[in-house]
Formats: C-alpha cells, structure tokens, sequence
C-alpha cells in the first residue's frame, strides 16, 4: 500500500491528536504534578505542529506554518526534557530558557528562510533541536528519581532513537540534500511520519505510567502516599513532600528546624578496590545506623545512593553540636563493626532553619553540600550550618 504525503500528514495528525485528549483528560482527572503537566504541554504541542504541517500541505502559499510547525515540533520534544527534569526535582527555570531559545531560533530559521524553501525551510535547526532535547532528554531519564524507575528506560530508548535518527536526518540532509536516494529513502516526509506515531504511541504509554507513580508519591489533595524501606527510611520523594510540611508546621509554631546530611561519597572505590560485597554491607549498615540512632521523632530519608538526611525540630535547650556529633560517632563505630578492611569517611552536614529560612529544598540542599565536603575532606562541622 502506497500511501501520499497528506494521507500520512492527516494519520499521524489523529494519533497524535487522539493521545493528546486522552493524556489531558487524565491530567486533569489526576490534578497532576509539574511533569505530567509538562507532558501534556508536550503533546500539546505536537498537536498544534502535526495542525500546522496540514495546513501547509493544504495551503502551501501560507508559509508560516511550517516555521510554526517546526517550532512546535521542537517544543514539544523540548517538554519532554522538561518533565524529566521536573521529575527528578531540579529546576526548570534554565532549561525553559534554553528551549524557548532553541525554539525562537527553529522559528526564525524557517521564516528567513521564506516560502521558495518549500517544506525544508528551516530544516537543520529543526533537525538539530529535536536531536539536542531527545539527547538531553535521555541523559535526564537515566539518573535521579526517574532514573529509578524501570519504566524510565522505555521513556530512554524512544529517545534515544529521536536522537540518532534526526542526527543522521541533519547530516544526509547537509551532505547529499532532500532529494537524494538515500534521504528519500529513509528520512523524508513518509519515514517520519511513521516514526512520530510510533514514538508517540510509545511515549503516551511510557510517560502515563511514570505519571502514576509521580502522583502515587505525590498524592492528591485528599489523600498522600509514602514510601518507605524495609530500614525505616522514607524514599526521596516521600521524603521531601513530609520535609515540607513539617517545616512549614514549625515555622508556624516558630521553632527551630534542623537537617542533617550523612554522605559516603567513597563507596565506588571501596567497590573498586576491595569488592561490591563490602561497598553493599556499608550501603546497607548505612541506612540501619542512621535510622536506629537518630532522635527518635526525625524523619530519616535518602538523598541518592550514598547519602541520607535527617531533619527533626529542636528547642533552645537543644545541643545540636552533639547531637550531630554522637551520630557521626556511632555510624563510624557501626561501620568499624563490620570487620571490612577499610572504612569509609562519613561525612556530616549540618542546616538549621534560623540561619537558612524554612524552605525545606533549601535547608536539604545546604546541608548536603556540607556533608559532600565533610565527605572529602574528613572535617565535621558539627557546630556550624
């Protein structure tokens, strides 16, 4: 079956149309968070473009829609990227900047470029702005709180096939033009339009499962689920969403808070030098020690593979100092039990509300840089934020 140009512009135009509805219906039914909110942007968008891309093969003197188009195309790759980042907690205010640069160069490339470029107006910073988010995309799908889930590899791979594919598309583009054998052969019009379907058949799939387990963490007004370890420990997500709520708590009854962040940076060259077995027994003893000689009311969460936060309200009779100081003791003396040839630099870092505000990303963030340094140098500073 031999299908023309505007056939296969008008069937990837329903698919993504069609996915597009069902996601936003979803959205909305789900009162989603920051990422599936950005997916759906990201379909959005490639609804408007696969509209766009109709018009044009409709009405090809309105020139304007293939930069549109394009754009919308690149934007709505870029959204991906965008829930990725979102997902994994980091803010997407410099990579907002970035696409809507990257977009305001696709659009002005294929307006300057002007109707007699004919359907490649624009083409290589098309091209070359779907590679760059599809790349960076799947570089963000691979670490963080999305790198854990297996779903994300799914999310990976469609990416990754974004990426060399309009990669390749760029340089047979630039090397041999539109209208040579090979280009026709597996990068025109036809081959894309059988792509974008597929990619986003997939992608719809693989983003709606990830926005479940985002919202099952996140949870609705009504209702909030944690997740915790079989040591006690609250996993990331978890972590951060109660971290909020009792700090704004305490603010409110105008208490102090106080985060404290243990890091073993090290454990990859304890694996390296003297097996996996031993950088798994610290891994493991690691959560059990903190979370068995922590104040008993902290709350106790991960913040990566190798580091763990404890934050808990204190009052002005409080020591802090030693508080912080008999746990570093007793995680250290816990590790030297294991009976391992060496043991790894325990790294403590220390935030208190009253010198950093009540923002809980801010005071885990703060104490984390000063246990990645405690990490390294082996200095405590158990009496400074």
């Amino acid at each position: 079956m031999n299908l023309d140009v505007l056939t296969l512009q008008a069937i990837t135009s329903l698919v993504i149309i069609v996915s597009a509805v069902m996601y936003l219906l979803d959205t909305l039914m789900l009162r989603d968070g920051v990422p599936g909110r950005l997916w759906a942007s990201a379909y959005l968008s490639g609804t408007f473009s696969a509209v766009c891309y109709l018009v044009w093969l409709l009405t090809p003197d309105v020139s304007i829609a293939v930069a549109a188009g394009n754009g919308a195309f690149v934007a709505a790759t870029g959204f991906i990227w965008l829930g990725c980042v979102a997902f994994n907690g980091r803010s997407i205010r410099g990579a907002s900047l970035v696409m809507i640069a990257t977009i305001a160069v696709t659009v002005a490339a294929a307006l300057a470029a002007g109707p007699e470029a004919g359907d490649w107006a624009g083409a290589v910073p098309f091209f070359l702005g779907n590679a760059l988010f599809a790349v960076l995309g799947a570089l963000e799908t691979r670490r963080g709180a999305i790198g854990r889930r297996w779903s994300a590899a799914g999310l990976t791979g469609i990416l990754a096939v974004e990426a060399v594919w309009f990669t390749a598309r760029t340089v047979v583009f630039v090397v041999a033009g539109p209208d040579s054998d090979v280009f026709r052969a597996a990068f025109d019009t036809r081959v894309s339009a059988f792509l974008t379907t597929t990619l986003v058949l997939a992608a719809v799939v693989v983003t709606s499962v990830l926005r479940a387990n985002e919202s099952a963490l996140r949870g609705t007004s009504e209702i909030r689920r944690l997740s915790v370890d079989s040591h006690g420990v609250l996993l990331r997500e978890s972590f951060e969403a109660t971290l909020a709520i009792v700090c704004r708590r305490a603010e409110t009854a105008r208490e102090e808070m106080c985060v404290v962040a243990i890091r073993v940076d090290d454990l990859q060259r304890v694996a390296v030098a003297f097996g996996p077995e031993d950088a798994e027994g610290f891994a493991r003893e690691l959560r059990s020690s903190v979370r068995r000689h922590a104040p008993t009311m902290s709350l106790v969460g991960e913040t990566d593979a190798t580091g763990l936060t404890v934050a808990f309200t204190t009052t002005p009779t409080t020591d802090v100092g030693r508080v912080v100081r008999v746990l570093h003791e007793r995680i250290v003396s816990d590790f030297s039990r294991l009976g391992a040839s060496v043991v790894p630099v325990v790294g403590v870092g220390l935030a208190l509300s009253s010198d950093h505000g009540y923002d809980a990303r801010a005071l885990a963030a703060r104490a984390d840089e000063a246990a990645a340094i405690a990490a390294v140098t082996g200095t405590q500073a158990f009496g400074q934020a």
